[in-house]
């Protein structure tokens, strides 16, 4: 991905195809109360098949949950408690509080506060943020998120979304400008992509959709980014795919997003000795062992 303003700005990336990761790490899985998942089958049933499908590459978690929607006449508050009342249901692998390193799915956090902050009038956002924030998201461009950071003070935007979204696990990065190694975990991002139409402004949470529905094969940095959800989910799923090395000698490579209704989260954090090509083997399988919904993508 191409450097940003400053190198503090930009997460440390590999280069080269092939001097990654091995451990894959994460997740758990969130339940929708009384309801299977949008194939017909829970989600707990679900999660066992994709982490099979991963493999002995390394220690791999997966969260599968169900998008809520806004309904008509319902409070915020009682949308919430129907919320609570889904994370009380869920099911994990005991890795869903884990803390990851976000890599570019920080991204997410930065797109959703910029359009929520210009919505309600805090900033006013020109022509070329716009292309700025589509660009970061279809393509991870990493200059487009050292530039936003930076102006729209990318630690508050953090601090903001979890505090919106209820992500108790989710914080900046230790050394400011290092957005990459904002950090989180498996149940905050299910979180924040199941409450997205409920926290968000229904316009600001299309938008954000589109953008992931629009994601490129080739990112901006020229990662190939078919892989995991995005390489193997029918239709156009909504994704946010993320790739990093190295913080603490490890690599991470993410995958994250919407398959029709079904949020699928998939994390790993593998050792340098793995390859990008093995890495993103093992996501891709995992990823391919979730059922198609049977309502349209």
């Amino acid at each position: 991905m191409p450097r940003g303003p400053s190198r503090r700005a930009q997460p440390r990336r590999a280069r080269r195809v092939g001097l990654l990761p091995a451990l894959l790490v994460l997740l758990g899985v969130l339940v929708v109360p009384g309801r299977a998942g949008a194939d017909g089958r829970p989600a707990a049933e679900i999660v066992p098949a994709v982490t099979a499908a991963y493999g002995p590459t390394g220690t791999f978690a997966v969260v599968v949950a169900r998008q809520q929607t806004r309904a008509e006449g319902r409070s915020l508050r009682a949308a919430e408690a129907r919320s609570a009342r889904v994370e009380a249901a869920s099911a994990d692998n005991g890795l869903a509080d884990r803390p990851f390193a976000t890599a570019s799915l920080a991204k997410l956090f930065v797109a959703e506060d910029v359009l929520h902050r210009a919505r309600t009038g805090a900033v006013a956002l020109e022509p070329a943020d716009l292309a700025w924030l589509q660009e970061m998201i279809r393509s991870s461009g990493d200059l487009a998120a050292s530039l936003l950071w930076e102006r729209f003070d990318g630690d508050r935007m953090v601090r903001d979304v979890a505090a919106r979204y209820g992500l108790t696990g989710t914080a900046p990065p230790r050394i400011s400008g290092q957005w990459g190694e904002t950090t989180t975990t498996a149940r905050d991002l299910a979180r924040f992509l199941t409450r997205l139409p409920l926290v968000a402004h229904p316009a600001d949470a299309a938008t954000l959709l589109e953008w992931m529905r629009s994601a490129t094969p080739t990112a901006a940095d020229g990662f190939d980014q078919r892989f995991g959800i995005l390489g193997t989910a029918p239709g156009r799923p909504a994704v946010k795919q993320a790739w990093m090395c190295c913080v603490a000698g490890a690599k991470h490579l993410h995958s994250t997003g919407l398959v029709g209704s079904r949020v699928v989260v998939l994390l790993s954090e593998v050792p340098q000795s793995v390859s990008w090509d093995a890495a993103r083997t093992a996501l891709s399988a995992a990823a391919a062992a979730v059922p198609p919904p049977h309502e349209p993508c």
